[in-house]
């Protein structure tokens, strides 16, 4: 073994027979190992060698725990950028795995006895290509999506190697876990300092911990289904304190199937709430979990899949993300296959024909300009499909004729305009998959195509002028002072327009409850402006459109209303005003019958609710005079001289 290939290694472990064991093991496979038996030792032997590569660590130490160990190791020799392995016989339960893989961020817990095997896997060393060297883990994670033929080996050790990611990154992070069959806690850093921590079992998810301990339980029996009102009422007045569902289930009101299908519901939504628009730091330690149910499979997480990128992943997001493969041809990949349920999820049948239009060689550019495809879908769909790998990019298209240049030039030039020097970066790192500034630009230019020859045409001037305004940005971010400026400015903006936006929401609450629908479409479309992922806009936006609708353009509106509701994320989907709006699509749609149960479940969830009171009591009106018009000409006559 090379020495570049060679892990300095300390192993911490109280117990002789198995220190010396990892020892020769390791020391075998060319590695160069120091043992310690007590933290006093540890430390001496970190305070001479601060370039170790890994610590071994038992849990339970003479003069203190091993997690106080690690931490006080950190804080000592806060350089240091050693990887811990968490080992013990004694603490091997679910929760003291997850608190202190979290707390230590671990790459790895060993329940003892362990296989040697497990521990050579984890200090292996493998040679990456010399082109991917000073690429950081977050691009080689998006480099997969021009890769067909990675292997789930290289894919793990690109998750065992990402540390900072952002928010929106999880669902493919989450995908990437499960597809790889792998076993252990994912742990989640929010800069607030929550901790969140997920559960592999071989490629399901068995457990998911996160901050948010809200339940939704009784409005998820109620709208499935599976419970009535009253039922659920009874569940949560039990003088036993019994669980909802255990109650429901011993009173035989509920399978424990149906309970199962709930809970399963539960974790999605404790999921979704894991996909924030910020920066997270993120660990994989792989560890030995228990099988559970419920627990979330390969093909369950296909459909959350879908719903997490259609209602949490923003638009100006995927923008960033793909600027860099908007010249791209997209192609489909060898796991491709016409029968694929993703195919069947609504994301891609918005986009009519959208399978055989991938046979075209087309790239994203050119799917965003096709008649009737709408902006939003084709990236989501195009970004679901990417991170089931059922398509990929292949090479970068030409630019056929200065006409497209200009095209695609000044879409860029659109994204760009009127953003500050901070947010400039930000986006152009979103696209370099967080590579170096430098790295970041010569790609981000590269993308432009090369200068147009006519210095006088209108491609040369909107060329040069987003080379000269990327090249400022990049140029002002060496200046930590002015960054911190961009930064606290583009911070402030937002924070306020976040506020605008939640005010004027209350005015749009309103508007719908006069029914003045054109005046809620001009607000809701101002708060859309400000704030995109402003808590429930596509429901109040589906609201208003359907309160609007114009019979002639009925089909059109029912189209953008399906679009809308595609992008309502899971935990927004459990109070009054969901089912109501799928009642109001529904009775556009002509389905009296479906919309009628869609207004009883809104007005179960919330018997106050005025707007679903009054649509059932017209349906019921239409109805009754429906009735009248189908009766018997004999019942009608008759009706008249009954006696009073």
């Amino acid at each position: 073994m090379d020495s570049s290939s060679k892990n300095r290694i300390l192993i911490l472990e109280d117990d002789e027979a198995i220190g010396n064991a990892l020892k020769e093991i390791l020391s075998r496979a060319g590695h160069q190992v120091y043992l310690a038996a007590r933290p006093d030792e540890a430390n001496t032997i970190l305070s001479t060698q601060n370039n170790l590569d890994f610590l071994f660590c038992d849990c339970l130490l003479p003069q203190m725990t091993g997690l106080d160990f690690i931490k006080q190791a950190r804080n000592n020799y806060p350089n240091a950028r050693f990887k811990v392995v968490l080992m013990s016989g004694i603490y091997t339960d679910k929760q003291f795995i997850q608190e202190a893989t979290q707390s230590t961020q671990a790459i790895a817990f060993l329940k003892k006895p362990f296989e040697m095997e497990q521990v050579l896997k984890l200090v292996k060393k493998e040679e990456a290509p010399k082109r991917e060297e000073s690429s950081s883990a977050r691009k080689l994670l998006y480099q997969m999506f021009a890769n067909p033929t990675v292997t789930s080996r290289q894919k793990r050790k690109v998750i065992e190697s990402i540390e900072e990611v952002s928010g929106f990154d999880l669902p493919f992070l989450y995908s990437l876990l499960v597809e790889t069959k792998s076993s252990g806690y994912l742990n989640i850093y929010n800069a607030d300092g929550s901790v969140s921590g997920i559960s592999f079992c071989n490629g399901n998810i068995v457990g998911v911990d996160v901050d948010d301990k809200t339940t939704f339980l009784g409005e998820m029996l109620i709208q499935s289904g599976y419970a009535t009102p009253k039922d659920v009422q009874n569940a949560l007045r039990d003088k036993n304190n019994r669980r909802i569902g255990n109650y429901l289930i011993q009173n035989n009101q509920l399978s424990p199937h149906a309970f199962d299908l709930i809970l399963m519901e539960q974790m999605n939504i404790r999921l979704v709430r894991t996909i924030v628009d910020q920066k997270i730091r993120v660990n994989f330690a792989s560890a030995e979990v228990e099988m559970s149910n419920p627990s979330i499979d390969a093909d369950t997480l296909s459909y959350y899949l879908h719903d997490w990128i259609a209602s949490k992943i923003s638009l100006n997001w995927l923008k960033s993300l793909y600027v860099m493969w908007s010249g791209n041809v997209i192609v489909k990949s060898p796991t491709f296959r016409d029968d694929h349920p993703a195919l069947t999820m609504s994301l891609i049948k918005t986009l009519e024909g959208l399978p055989l239009k991938l046979n075209n060689q087309m790239t994203l550019s050119q799917l965003l300009d096709v008649k009737g495809y709408s902006e939003i879908a084709v990236y989501k769909a195009i970004h679901f499909l990417l991170t089931k790998g059922l398509v990929v990019f292949a090479q970068r298209a030409a630019f056929a004729n200065p006409q497209e240049q200009l095209k695609v030039l000044k879409k860029i030039w659109a994204e760009l305009d009127g953003k500050n020097g901070y947010e400039i970066t930000s986006y152009m790192e979103t696209a370099a998959g967080g590579a170096s500034m430098e790295a970041a630009l010569a790609e981000f230019l590269t993308m432009l195509g090369d200068q147009p020859q006519d210095a006088a045409s209108e491609a040369f001037a909107v060329w040069s002028k987003i080379k000269r305004t990327a090249e400022d940005a990049v140029t002002a971010s060496q200046d930590s002072n002015k960054i911190d400026q961009y930064r606290q400015a583009t911070q402030k903006s937002e924070a306020e327009a976040k506020l605008r936006a939640t005010t004027l929401m209350e005015e749009v609450k309103k508007q719908l409850q006069y029914n003045q629908y054109a005046k809620a479409l001009e607000t809701l479309a101002e708060i859309a402006r400000l704030n995109p992922q402003t808590q429930q806009l596509h429901l109040y936006s589906s609201w208003a459109k359907l309160g609007a609708v114009d019979p002639a353009k009925k089909q059109f509106v029912l189209k953008e209303v399906e679009l809308e509701l595609v992008q309502v994320p899971p935990d927004e989907r459990y109070d009054t005003l969901f089912p109501f709006v799928v009642g109001l699509f529904n009775k556009i749609k002509g389905d009296v019958v479906a919309a009628r149960k869609s207004f009883e479940k809104s007005v179960a969830l919330d018997p106050s609710f005025i707007p679903a009171r009054r649509e059932i009591s017209l349906l019921t009106a239409a109805n009754k005079k429906q009735d009248v018009f189908n009766m018997d000409l004999k019942q009608v006559v008759s009706g008249f001289f009954k006696k009073r």
